[in-house]
Parts: structure tokens; C-alpha cells; sequence
């Protein structure tokens, strides 16, 4: 390194080297402001102004070189090969518009790193070339190593010259020219110091010689030129960068100006909430919104521009997954009815493209036939519509039909059974044992139930057959029919359907049901008359053990006339008290001796006469009024008794609805706090079957009355189910033996051995018990003997009022 310090300082003239430095930095300038804007331009232009920045750092990087020979000293003067020094003004120029091309027809950092290293390799071999050049005898020496660092100092120089030449703005035109002189100078003056020239001398001029002193001439000529190239290039640059600065602006206001606009109409189209499209008058879309295509779900990238209306109804059926045949069909009605439509001044249209896409169109004819057209998706507006619809038509639980749907369905079917050959099978379907799955398992077991009970309905139905829940454990079916063989195939898929066991947690719930039918027009012309009859019948299958399915008879209808006719005149019974009640006598077998009174309720009914119980009791129970008279009985018979002179204990029926509710307890404590009477003198008589229909209720609100100090007896004991885990459940205090068994007692020994076994399991269990019927000595008698406690019966008295004036002890009145 020193001595190419020494070699610069001491063998050249500084002078010549700050002219090369000054003519290599402007016509490195020169190639920079040149290349950057012939790299600008396009075309022809684009090839004058590469050509003229190549003769530019082509002259340059030669006239920069000859420059710096001159500045050299070696102690004799140099003289030139004319051929060689033209050869080598030729290298610099072609080599280095070869790299030049690279860089102004190039489009990345690669091209431009390449083409400034062949920029470097062109700087490299014009000046070794222009060395060959000098004219000298001896033998002229080389450092192979500062050689290569010569050649390697103007490619890597030249490269990043090139690469900050490509920047932006003055800063790279400068840091390009800066680094462009630097790599001439360096490849240049390291080139020099790799160079021996001390075995070298001078010699002649010859013809092909030029001297030192015209080549300096050439050099200035060369040089005044750059200047002036660079001198143009600088003004070219200016203008070029004003001009695209101008041009610059003025693309970009216009791009904000239409960017602007085009946000706003982008804003106004996109913000309304449906699809927009604009047809010319031929029926070609011209403008439309991307929510058109979002409503016809179609792709998003779809252009529809151009495509006529019939294609672009085509396209929407298609994502629909309709057969090509059909969609190619449905598209040319679907578009003529509303090219029509436009054409006509416009309108509106409801259209379902799909089983789920429901649109509403709408067109409005602007000038030159042309048209604009809204498309609303309103699929989810009347999804909504058809569950509020089916809301108010289906059952909520179920989800089959509810009355009122299944009163649509039928009055259909009954007027095209009016127009036709058809019979029409009218069904009522209740439930059996529902209530007692509700109150043992609760009311979510129930919902369980009618669930599963209205799938396998719905499962069995065939065309034109139809199920419906009309209530709360209620169905109504119907079915149209030309024969009753395909009836009896309906009703026995009903059948099998709710008779069966329904799997709920860990047990299994028995079902069942009574079934009625009426048949159009035989047994009703209109809806109310035949679901009225298909009721009567089923009731009659629910009263009939042995037929789930009853069909309509016309003496039903007598029937059920009279019984709610009876159940009319029950209630105005209550209304004007005209209920009466007598009681009948209960005595002590062995000593004869009055131990109480059963109470019994008689009704003459105005225009038919006296009424038996076991006729009008069934009747209050399903009218609702039994409720009602057992709280007459109870409040009438315990006022009567309190004022009696004797105090006789009565004994007063309670029903099994009555049983069924807990207010029976508040009931009798007001009762016998109202009436004065002693709760011992008060004993309430219940059926079996009365418990088992809620057998854990109805204990339990025995016990409560119990606890009140009324005692309790089991009554008609020995028939029905006669369970004895029943008298084990619950301690009764009295037994009542059923007078069925009292009528062959002393004739027929099955009968007697069956009332000794209830004596004895009496006894067994410390429990009284009562016979009842009994009419004659010979059945007292083997009461007597069979140790029964007491017994009432016609022949023990009468049921009648108690008249106490004329005994003093008790006396009855048939």
C-alpha cells in the first residue's frame, strides 16, 4: 500500500490527475442522468438515449483513462498506436453499453447488479487494451496480484455504482456518480501501479503513432463534449423529474378525484341492503353490485357484465342443483316473464329460485328502454313467516297438528270426500292410564310419552292419512277410504301404536288407548257432528274393558243426550238445593245394638222421579259436579248429626276424585269446626279402587284427615282389586264387607268361606269389620257365627230419615 502511495504522489502529474478525476466524475454523471432516463422512457426514444449513454461513459471512462496516462511520468514520453487506442475507445463503448441494455431494459435488482458489473468488466478492458496501446520498446512488467485487484475493484465498484444510480431522487444520481468515478479511478490508478515500466523506452513516431500532444487535443475535445453531455443529461434529468413530478401529481389528484368517486358510488351501491343491476333496452346487464351475486349465490369474482338476463337466470337456477334440462327451461320463463314485466313500465315479483331461496324483484324503466332492477332476498323473512305459521298450526310438544290445524285439514277433506266416491273415517283417540303416568312419574315422563307416541304416529301415516293432537292426552285422526279393510288397517296401526311400553330412564311406561270412529256421511255430514260422534264412541270403548276400538252407533248419541241432559239438571239441583239425604242403620251382630249410620244422598229428579245413585253419581263425576255435592254431603250430614239427641257416628262416601285432592283435608276440618260435630263421630268411606287410581296421593291425604281424629273405612271390600298390601299400607280402622257376597251366604259355601277369610284376616289385623246387603236372619245368623262385628242391610233398616220425636232411642222411617 505504501508504495502505490509513493507510485501515485511521485510518478504522476497532479495536475492531469484532477483533470481525469474532473472529466471521469462528469461523464460518470452524464451516464447516470442518461440511463435513468432512457430507463424512463419507452420505445424508440428508449433506444436513442441508451445509445447515447453508452458513447457517454464509453468516451468518459476512455477520455478519463488518457488523461491519467498523461499525468504519468515514467521518464520518457509515451506515444500511441492509433489502431489499438480507436480499439480500445470501441470496448469501452460497446462493452459498456452491453451492460447499459441489462440495466435500462431490466426490471429488478439483478439486472442491475449485472449490468454494472459488465460495466466494470468494459471499464477493465479499455484500459488494459488502451495500455497495449502505448507505443514503447523494453519489456513492460505486471503484478498479477494488484491485476486482479484492479479488475475486481471496477466490477464491484460499477455494480453498486449501477444499483444507488437506480435509487430514487438526487440521492442516487449522486451516490451513483460518485461511486461510478470511483470505480474508474480505482481500476484505473491500481491498474497503473500493477504496471513496471522500468525496463521500458521511448520510441520513433511512426505513420500508425500518434504523440502525447494531439491525443491531449482529442482528450479536451472529448472531454469539452461530456461536459456537455452531462451538462444536457443534468437539464434532461431536471426536466424529467419536474415533468414527472407533474405528471405525477396530476395522476394522483386524478386518482384521489376518481378514487373518491369511486368510494362513494362503491359506498351508495354497497351499503343498500339489496342487489342492484342495470339492463340495457337488448336485456344485458350493464352495471351490478357484488350483493347480486351474494343473493344468487354466485361466485364472487363472477363478471356479469354483458351476459343477458336469461343467462344470468340460467347461472342462479344452476346453484340451485336442478337436472341442466330443467334449469335451461325454467331460466327462459323465468326471464321472459320479466323481461315482460320490464318492458310493460315495471313492477314487482315474488320468485323462489330454490326450496330455500325466496326473492322479491323489482323493476323501474328508466329512459331508452332500458331498466333498473332491485333483487331482495326475503328467504329468511318468510322462513320466519312459515315457523310463526307452523307455530299456530302445530302442537308445541309434539309438533303434530293442533285442533285448529287438524279442523282445516278435515273440513279439505270433507269437501273433496263430498265431491267424490270416498267415505271419510272420522278417529277420537284418548289416552288410558296417562293421568297415573303424570302424578307417579311427573309431568316431564308424560311429555316423554306423547313425544314418542306422536313419532310412531306420525311413522304409520300413509298418503292422504292424518293425526292430530287435540288435547292434552287427546288425538283426532282421519282418513279417506273406499273400503273398510283399508280402515281396519288404519285403525290397527293406531292401535299398535299407543298399546305398547314406552322405555323412560331406568323403567318401562305402559300405554294404551280407546279409540272411536265415525264414518262420513253416515254418522255426520259436517266436522262438528262427526268429531261429537267419533267422541261418544271412544268414550264407549273406554267404559268397555274388553274393545279398544268402538265405532259410532246411533244409540250412543240417545245416550249421551240423556246424560248430559241428566248432567244439566245435576247442577241446577245443586243450585236449588234439592238433594235430600236419608241414612240407613249400622248394628253390632251380637248385641243388636245401633253403632252408626251410613249417610246416602237421593235426588227426585223433576219429570223422571227418584233417581238411583249409581245413576247420577257417574254422571256428576264426568260433568265436574261431584266435587260439589260430596262437599254438600259432608257439610249437610255433619249439621244434621251435631244436633241430634244421640250421639250415633254417620259414615259419609268419599268419591275417588275427591280423593284425589289435597283440599279434602281443609274441606273436613271446616266442616267439623262449622258444624260442632266430634271428629270421632265422623268416618269417611273409600273405595279401593278410589286409592289405587293414585295410590301414593290418596294415603297420603288419608293420613292427614286422619290425624284430624276422623276415622277411615275401606268400603266394598272383596271386590275389584282387593289388594292386600292396600290394608297393609295404611291402618283402617273398619272394613266393609261388599253386600255382592251376602246373597248366597247362607246358601253357596264359596261365598261363606270367602266372608270367613276377610273375618278372619279382620281379626288378624285388629280391624272391624262391616257386611253389608244383609236382608235376611239366615245370612245375621252366620254372621253371628262367624264373629262379624256389624252389618247393615234392609233387614237392620231401611235407608230413611231419622225421626227422633216419638223414641227415645233410635227408631227408623222406611
Amino acid at each position: 500500500m505504501a508504495s502505490l502511495v509513493h507510485f501515485f504522489l511521485n510518478v504522476h502529474d497532479v495536475r492531469f490527475v484532477a483533470l481525469a478525476a474532473l472529466v471521469c466524475l462528469v461523464s460518470a454523471y452524464a451516464c447516470v442522468s442518461l440511463m435513468r432516463h432512457a430507463h424512463r422512457l419507452t420505445g424508440r426514444l428508449r433506444w436513442v438515449w441508451h445509445a447515447v449513454s453508452a458513447l457517454s461513459v464509453g468516451f468518459g471512462i476512455w477520455a478519463t483513462h488518457f488523461v491519467a496516462v498523461l499525468a504519468f511520468r515514467p521518464g520518457f514520453e509515451f506515444s500511441y498506436d492509433i489502431g489499438l487506442t480507436a480499439v480500445s475507445l470501441l470496448i469501452a463503448v460497446l462493452i459498456c453499453g452491453a451492460g447499459l441494455t441489462l440495466v435500462i431494459f431490466g426490471s429488478g435488482r439483478r439486472d442491475h447488479l449485472l449490468g454494472g458489473a459488465v460495466v466494470g468488466v468494459g471499464i477493465s478492458s479499455m484500459h488494459y487494451v488502451g495500455i497495449a496501446a502505448l507505443v514503447m520498446g523494453g519489456t513492460l512488467r505486471w503484478d498479477p496480484s494488484m491485476v486482479t485487484a484492479s479488475v475486481l475493484a471496477g466490477i464491484i465498484l460499477s455494480a453498486l455504482a449501477v444499483m444507488a444510480a437506480m435509487g430514487r431522487g438526487w440521492r442516487g444520481v449522486t451516490l451513483g456518480a460518485l461511486l461510478l468515478t470511483l470505480a474508474i479511478c480505482a481500476m484505473h490508478f491500481t491498474a497503473m501501479g500493477a504496471a513496471d515500466f522500468s525496463l521500458c523506452f521511448p520510441l520513433m513516431f511512426g505513420n500508425s503513432q500518434i504523440n502525447g500532444g494531439i491525443l491531449a487535443v482529442v482528450v479536451a475535445v472529448i472531454s469539452l463534449l461530456l461536459l456537455a453531455a452531462a451538462l444536457g443529461a443534468m437539464v434532461l434529468d431536471e426536466a424529467d423529474r419536474r415533468r414527472t413530478a407533474r405528471e405525477q401529481a396530476r395522476e394522483l389528484a386524478d386518482a384521489e378525484r376518481l378514487n373518491e368517486m369511486a368510494s362513494k358510488l362503491q359506498l351508495a351501491i354497497t351499503n343498500i341492503g339489496h342487489g342492484l343491476a342495470l339492463f340495457g333496452a337488448d336485456g344485458r346487464l350493464q352495471i351490478s353490485n357484488r350483493k347480486l351475486l351474494d343473493i344468487l349465490s354466485l361466485p364472487a369474482d363472477l363478471d356479469l357484465t354483458g351476459l343477458h338476463l336469461e343467462r344470468i337466470c340460467e347461472l342462479a337456477l344452476a346453484t340451485q342443483d336442478r337436472p341442466s334440462s330443467d334449469t335451461k327451461l325454467l331460466a327462459h320463463e323465468l326471464a321472459e316473464r320479466h323481461l315482460d314485466l320490464s318492458r310493460r313500465g315495471g313492477g314487482e315479483a315474488i320468485e323462489a329460485l330454490g326450496a330455500n331461496i325466496v326473492l322479491r324483484i323489482r323493476h323501474s324503466a328508466i329512459d331508452g328502454g332500458a331498466w333498473v332492477t332491485t333483487v331482495e332476498d326475503i328467504s329468511e323473512d318468510r322462513r320466519r313467516e312459515a315457523a310463526i305459521t307452523h307455530m299456530a298450526q302445530h302442537d308445541a310438544l309434539t309438533g303434530l297438528p293442533n285442533r285448529a290445524r287438524f279442523d282445516q285439514l278435515l273440513d279439505v277433506a270433507l269437501r273433496d270426500a263430498e265431491g267424490g266416491d270416498d267415505n271419510l273415517a272420522v278417529i277420537a283417540i284418548d289416552l288410558d292410564g296417562f293421568k297415573e303416568i303424570n302424578d307417579t312419574y311427573g309431568h316431564e315422563a308424560g311429555d316423554h310419552v306423547l313425544i314418542n307416541l306422536a313419532e310412531g304416529l306420525t311413522r304409520i301415516l300413509r298418503e292422504g292419512e292424518v293425526v292430530g293432537r287435540v288435547g292434552g292426552d287427546e288425538f283426532s285422526a282421519f282418513k279417506p277410504f273406499t273400503n273398510m279393510d283399508a280402515l281396519r288397517d288404519f285403525l290397527q296401526r293406531i292401535e299398535s301404536t299407543v298399546s305398547g311400553r314406552v322405555p323412560y330412564g331406568d323403567v318401562e311406561l305402559a300405554t294404551g288407548g280407546s279409540i272411536g270412529v265415525a264414518i262420513y256421511p253416515d254418522d255426520g255430514a259436517d266436522r262438528s257432528k262427526l268429531l261429537s260422534n267419533a267422541d261418544l264412541a271412544m268414550y264407549r270403548a273406554k267404559a268397555d274393558f274388553d274393545q279398544r276400538v268402538c265405532y259410532y252407533e246411533s244409540e250412543m248419541d240417545e245416550y249421551a243426550r240423556q246424560r248430559r241432559a241428566m248432567a244439566r239438571d245435576i247442577w241446577t239441583a245443586l243450585e236449588e238445593d234439592a238433594f235430600t239425604l236419608v241414612y240407613q242403620v249400622q248394628r253390632s251382630v251380637s248385641t243388636s245394638e245401633v253403632t252408626g249410620y251410613e249417610v246416602l244422598i237421593r235426588w227426585d229428579r223433576p219429570g223422571f222421579g227418584p233417581v238411583s245413585p249409581a245413576d247420577f253419581i257417574p254422571v256428576a263425576e264426568e260433568c265436574g259436579a261431584i266435587a260439589a255435592i260430596g262437599a254438600w254431603v259432608l257439610k249437610t250430614a255433619c249439621r244434621e248429626a251435631a244436633a241430634w239427641p244421640e250421639p250415633h257416628k254417620i259414615a259419609v262416601n268419599v268419591s275417588g276424585l275427591q280423593l284425589a285432592q289435597l283440599e279434602l283435608v281443609d274441606m273436613v276440618r271446616m266442616v267439623l269446626f262449622q258444624s260442632g260435630l266430634a271428629p270421632e263421630r265422623l268416618e269417611l268411606e273409600v273405595t279401593e279402587t278410589a286409592i289405587i287410581a293414585d295410590k301414593k296421593r290418596a294415603l297420603h291425604i288419608l293420613r292427614l284427615i286422619k290425624t284430624l281424629g276422623v276415622s277411615i273405612a275401606i268400603d266394598d271390600f272383596g271386590t275389584g282389586y282387593s289388594s292386600l298390601d292396600t290394608l297393609r299400607s295404611f291402618p283402617f280402622d273398619k272394613i266393609k264387607l261388599d253386600r255382592s257376597f251376602m246373597s248366597e251366604v247362607e246358601t253357596n259355601e264359596q261365598s261363606k268361606a270367602i266372608v270367613r277369610a276377610i273375618l278372619a284376616l279382620g281379626r288378624s289385623l285388629s280391624v272391624p269389620v262391616l257386611a253389608e246387603g244383609v236382608e235376611t236372619s239366615a245370612q245375621f245368623d252366620v254372621l253371628r257365627e262367624e264373629g262379624c262385628n256389624e252389618a247393615q242391610g234392609f233387614l237392620l233398616g231401611r235407608p230413611g230419615r231419622i225421626d227422633w220425636s216419638d223414641y227415645m232411642d233410635v227408631s227408623l222411617r222406611a
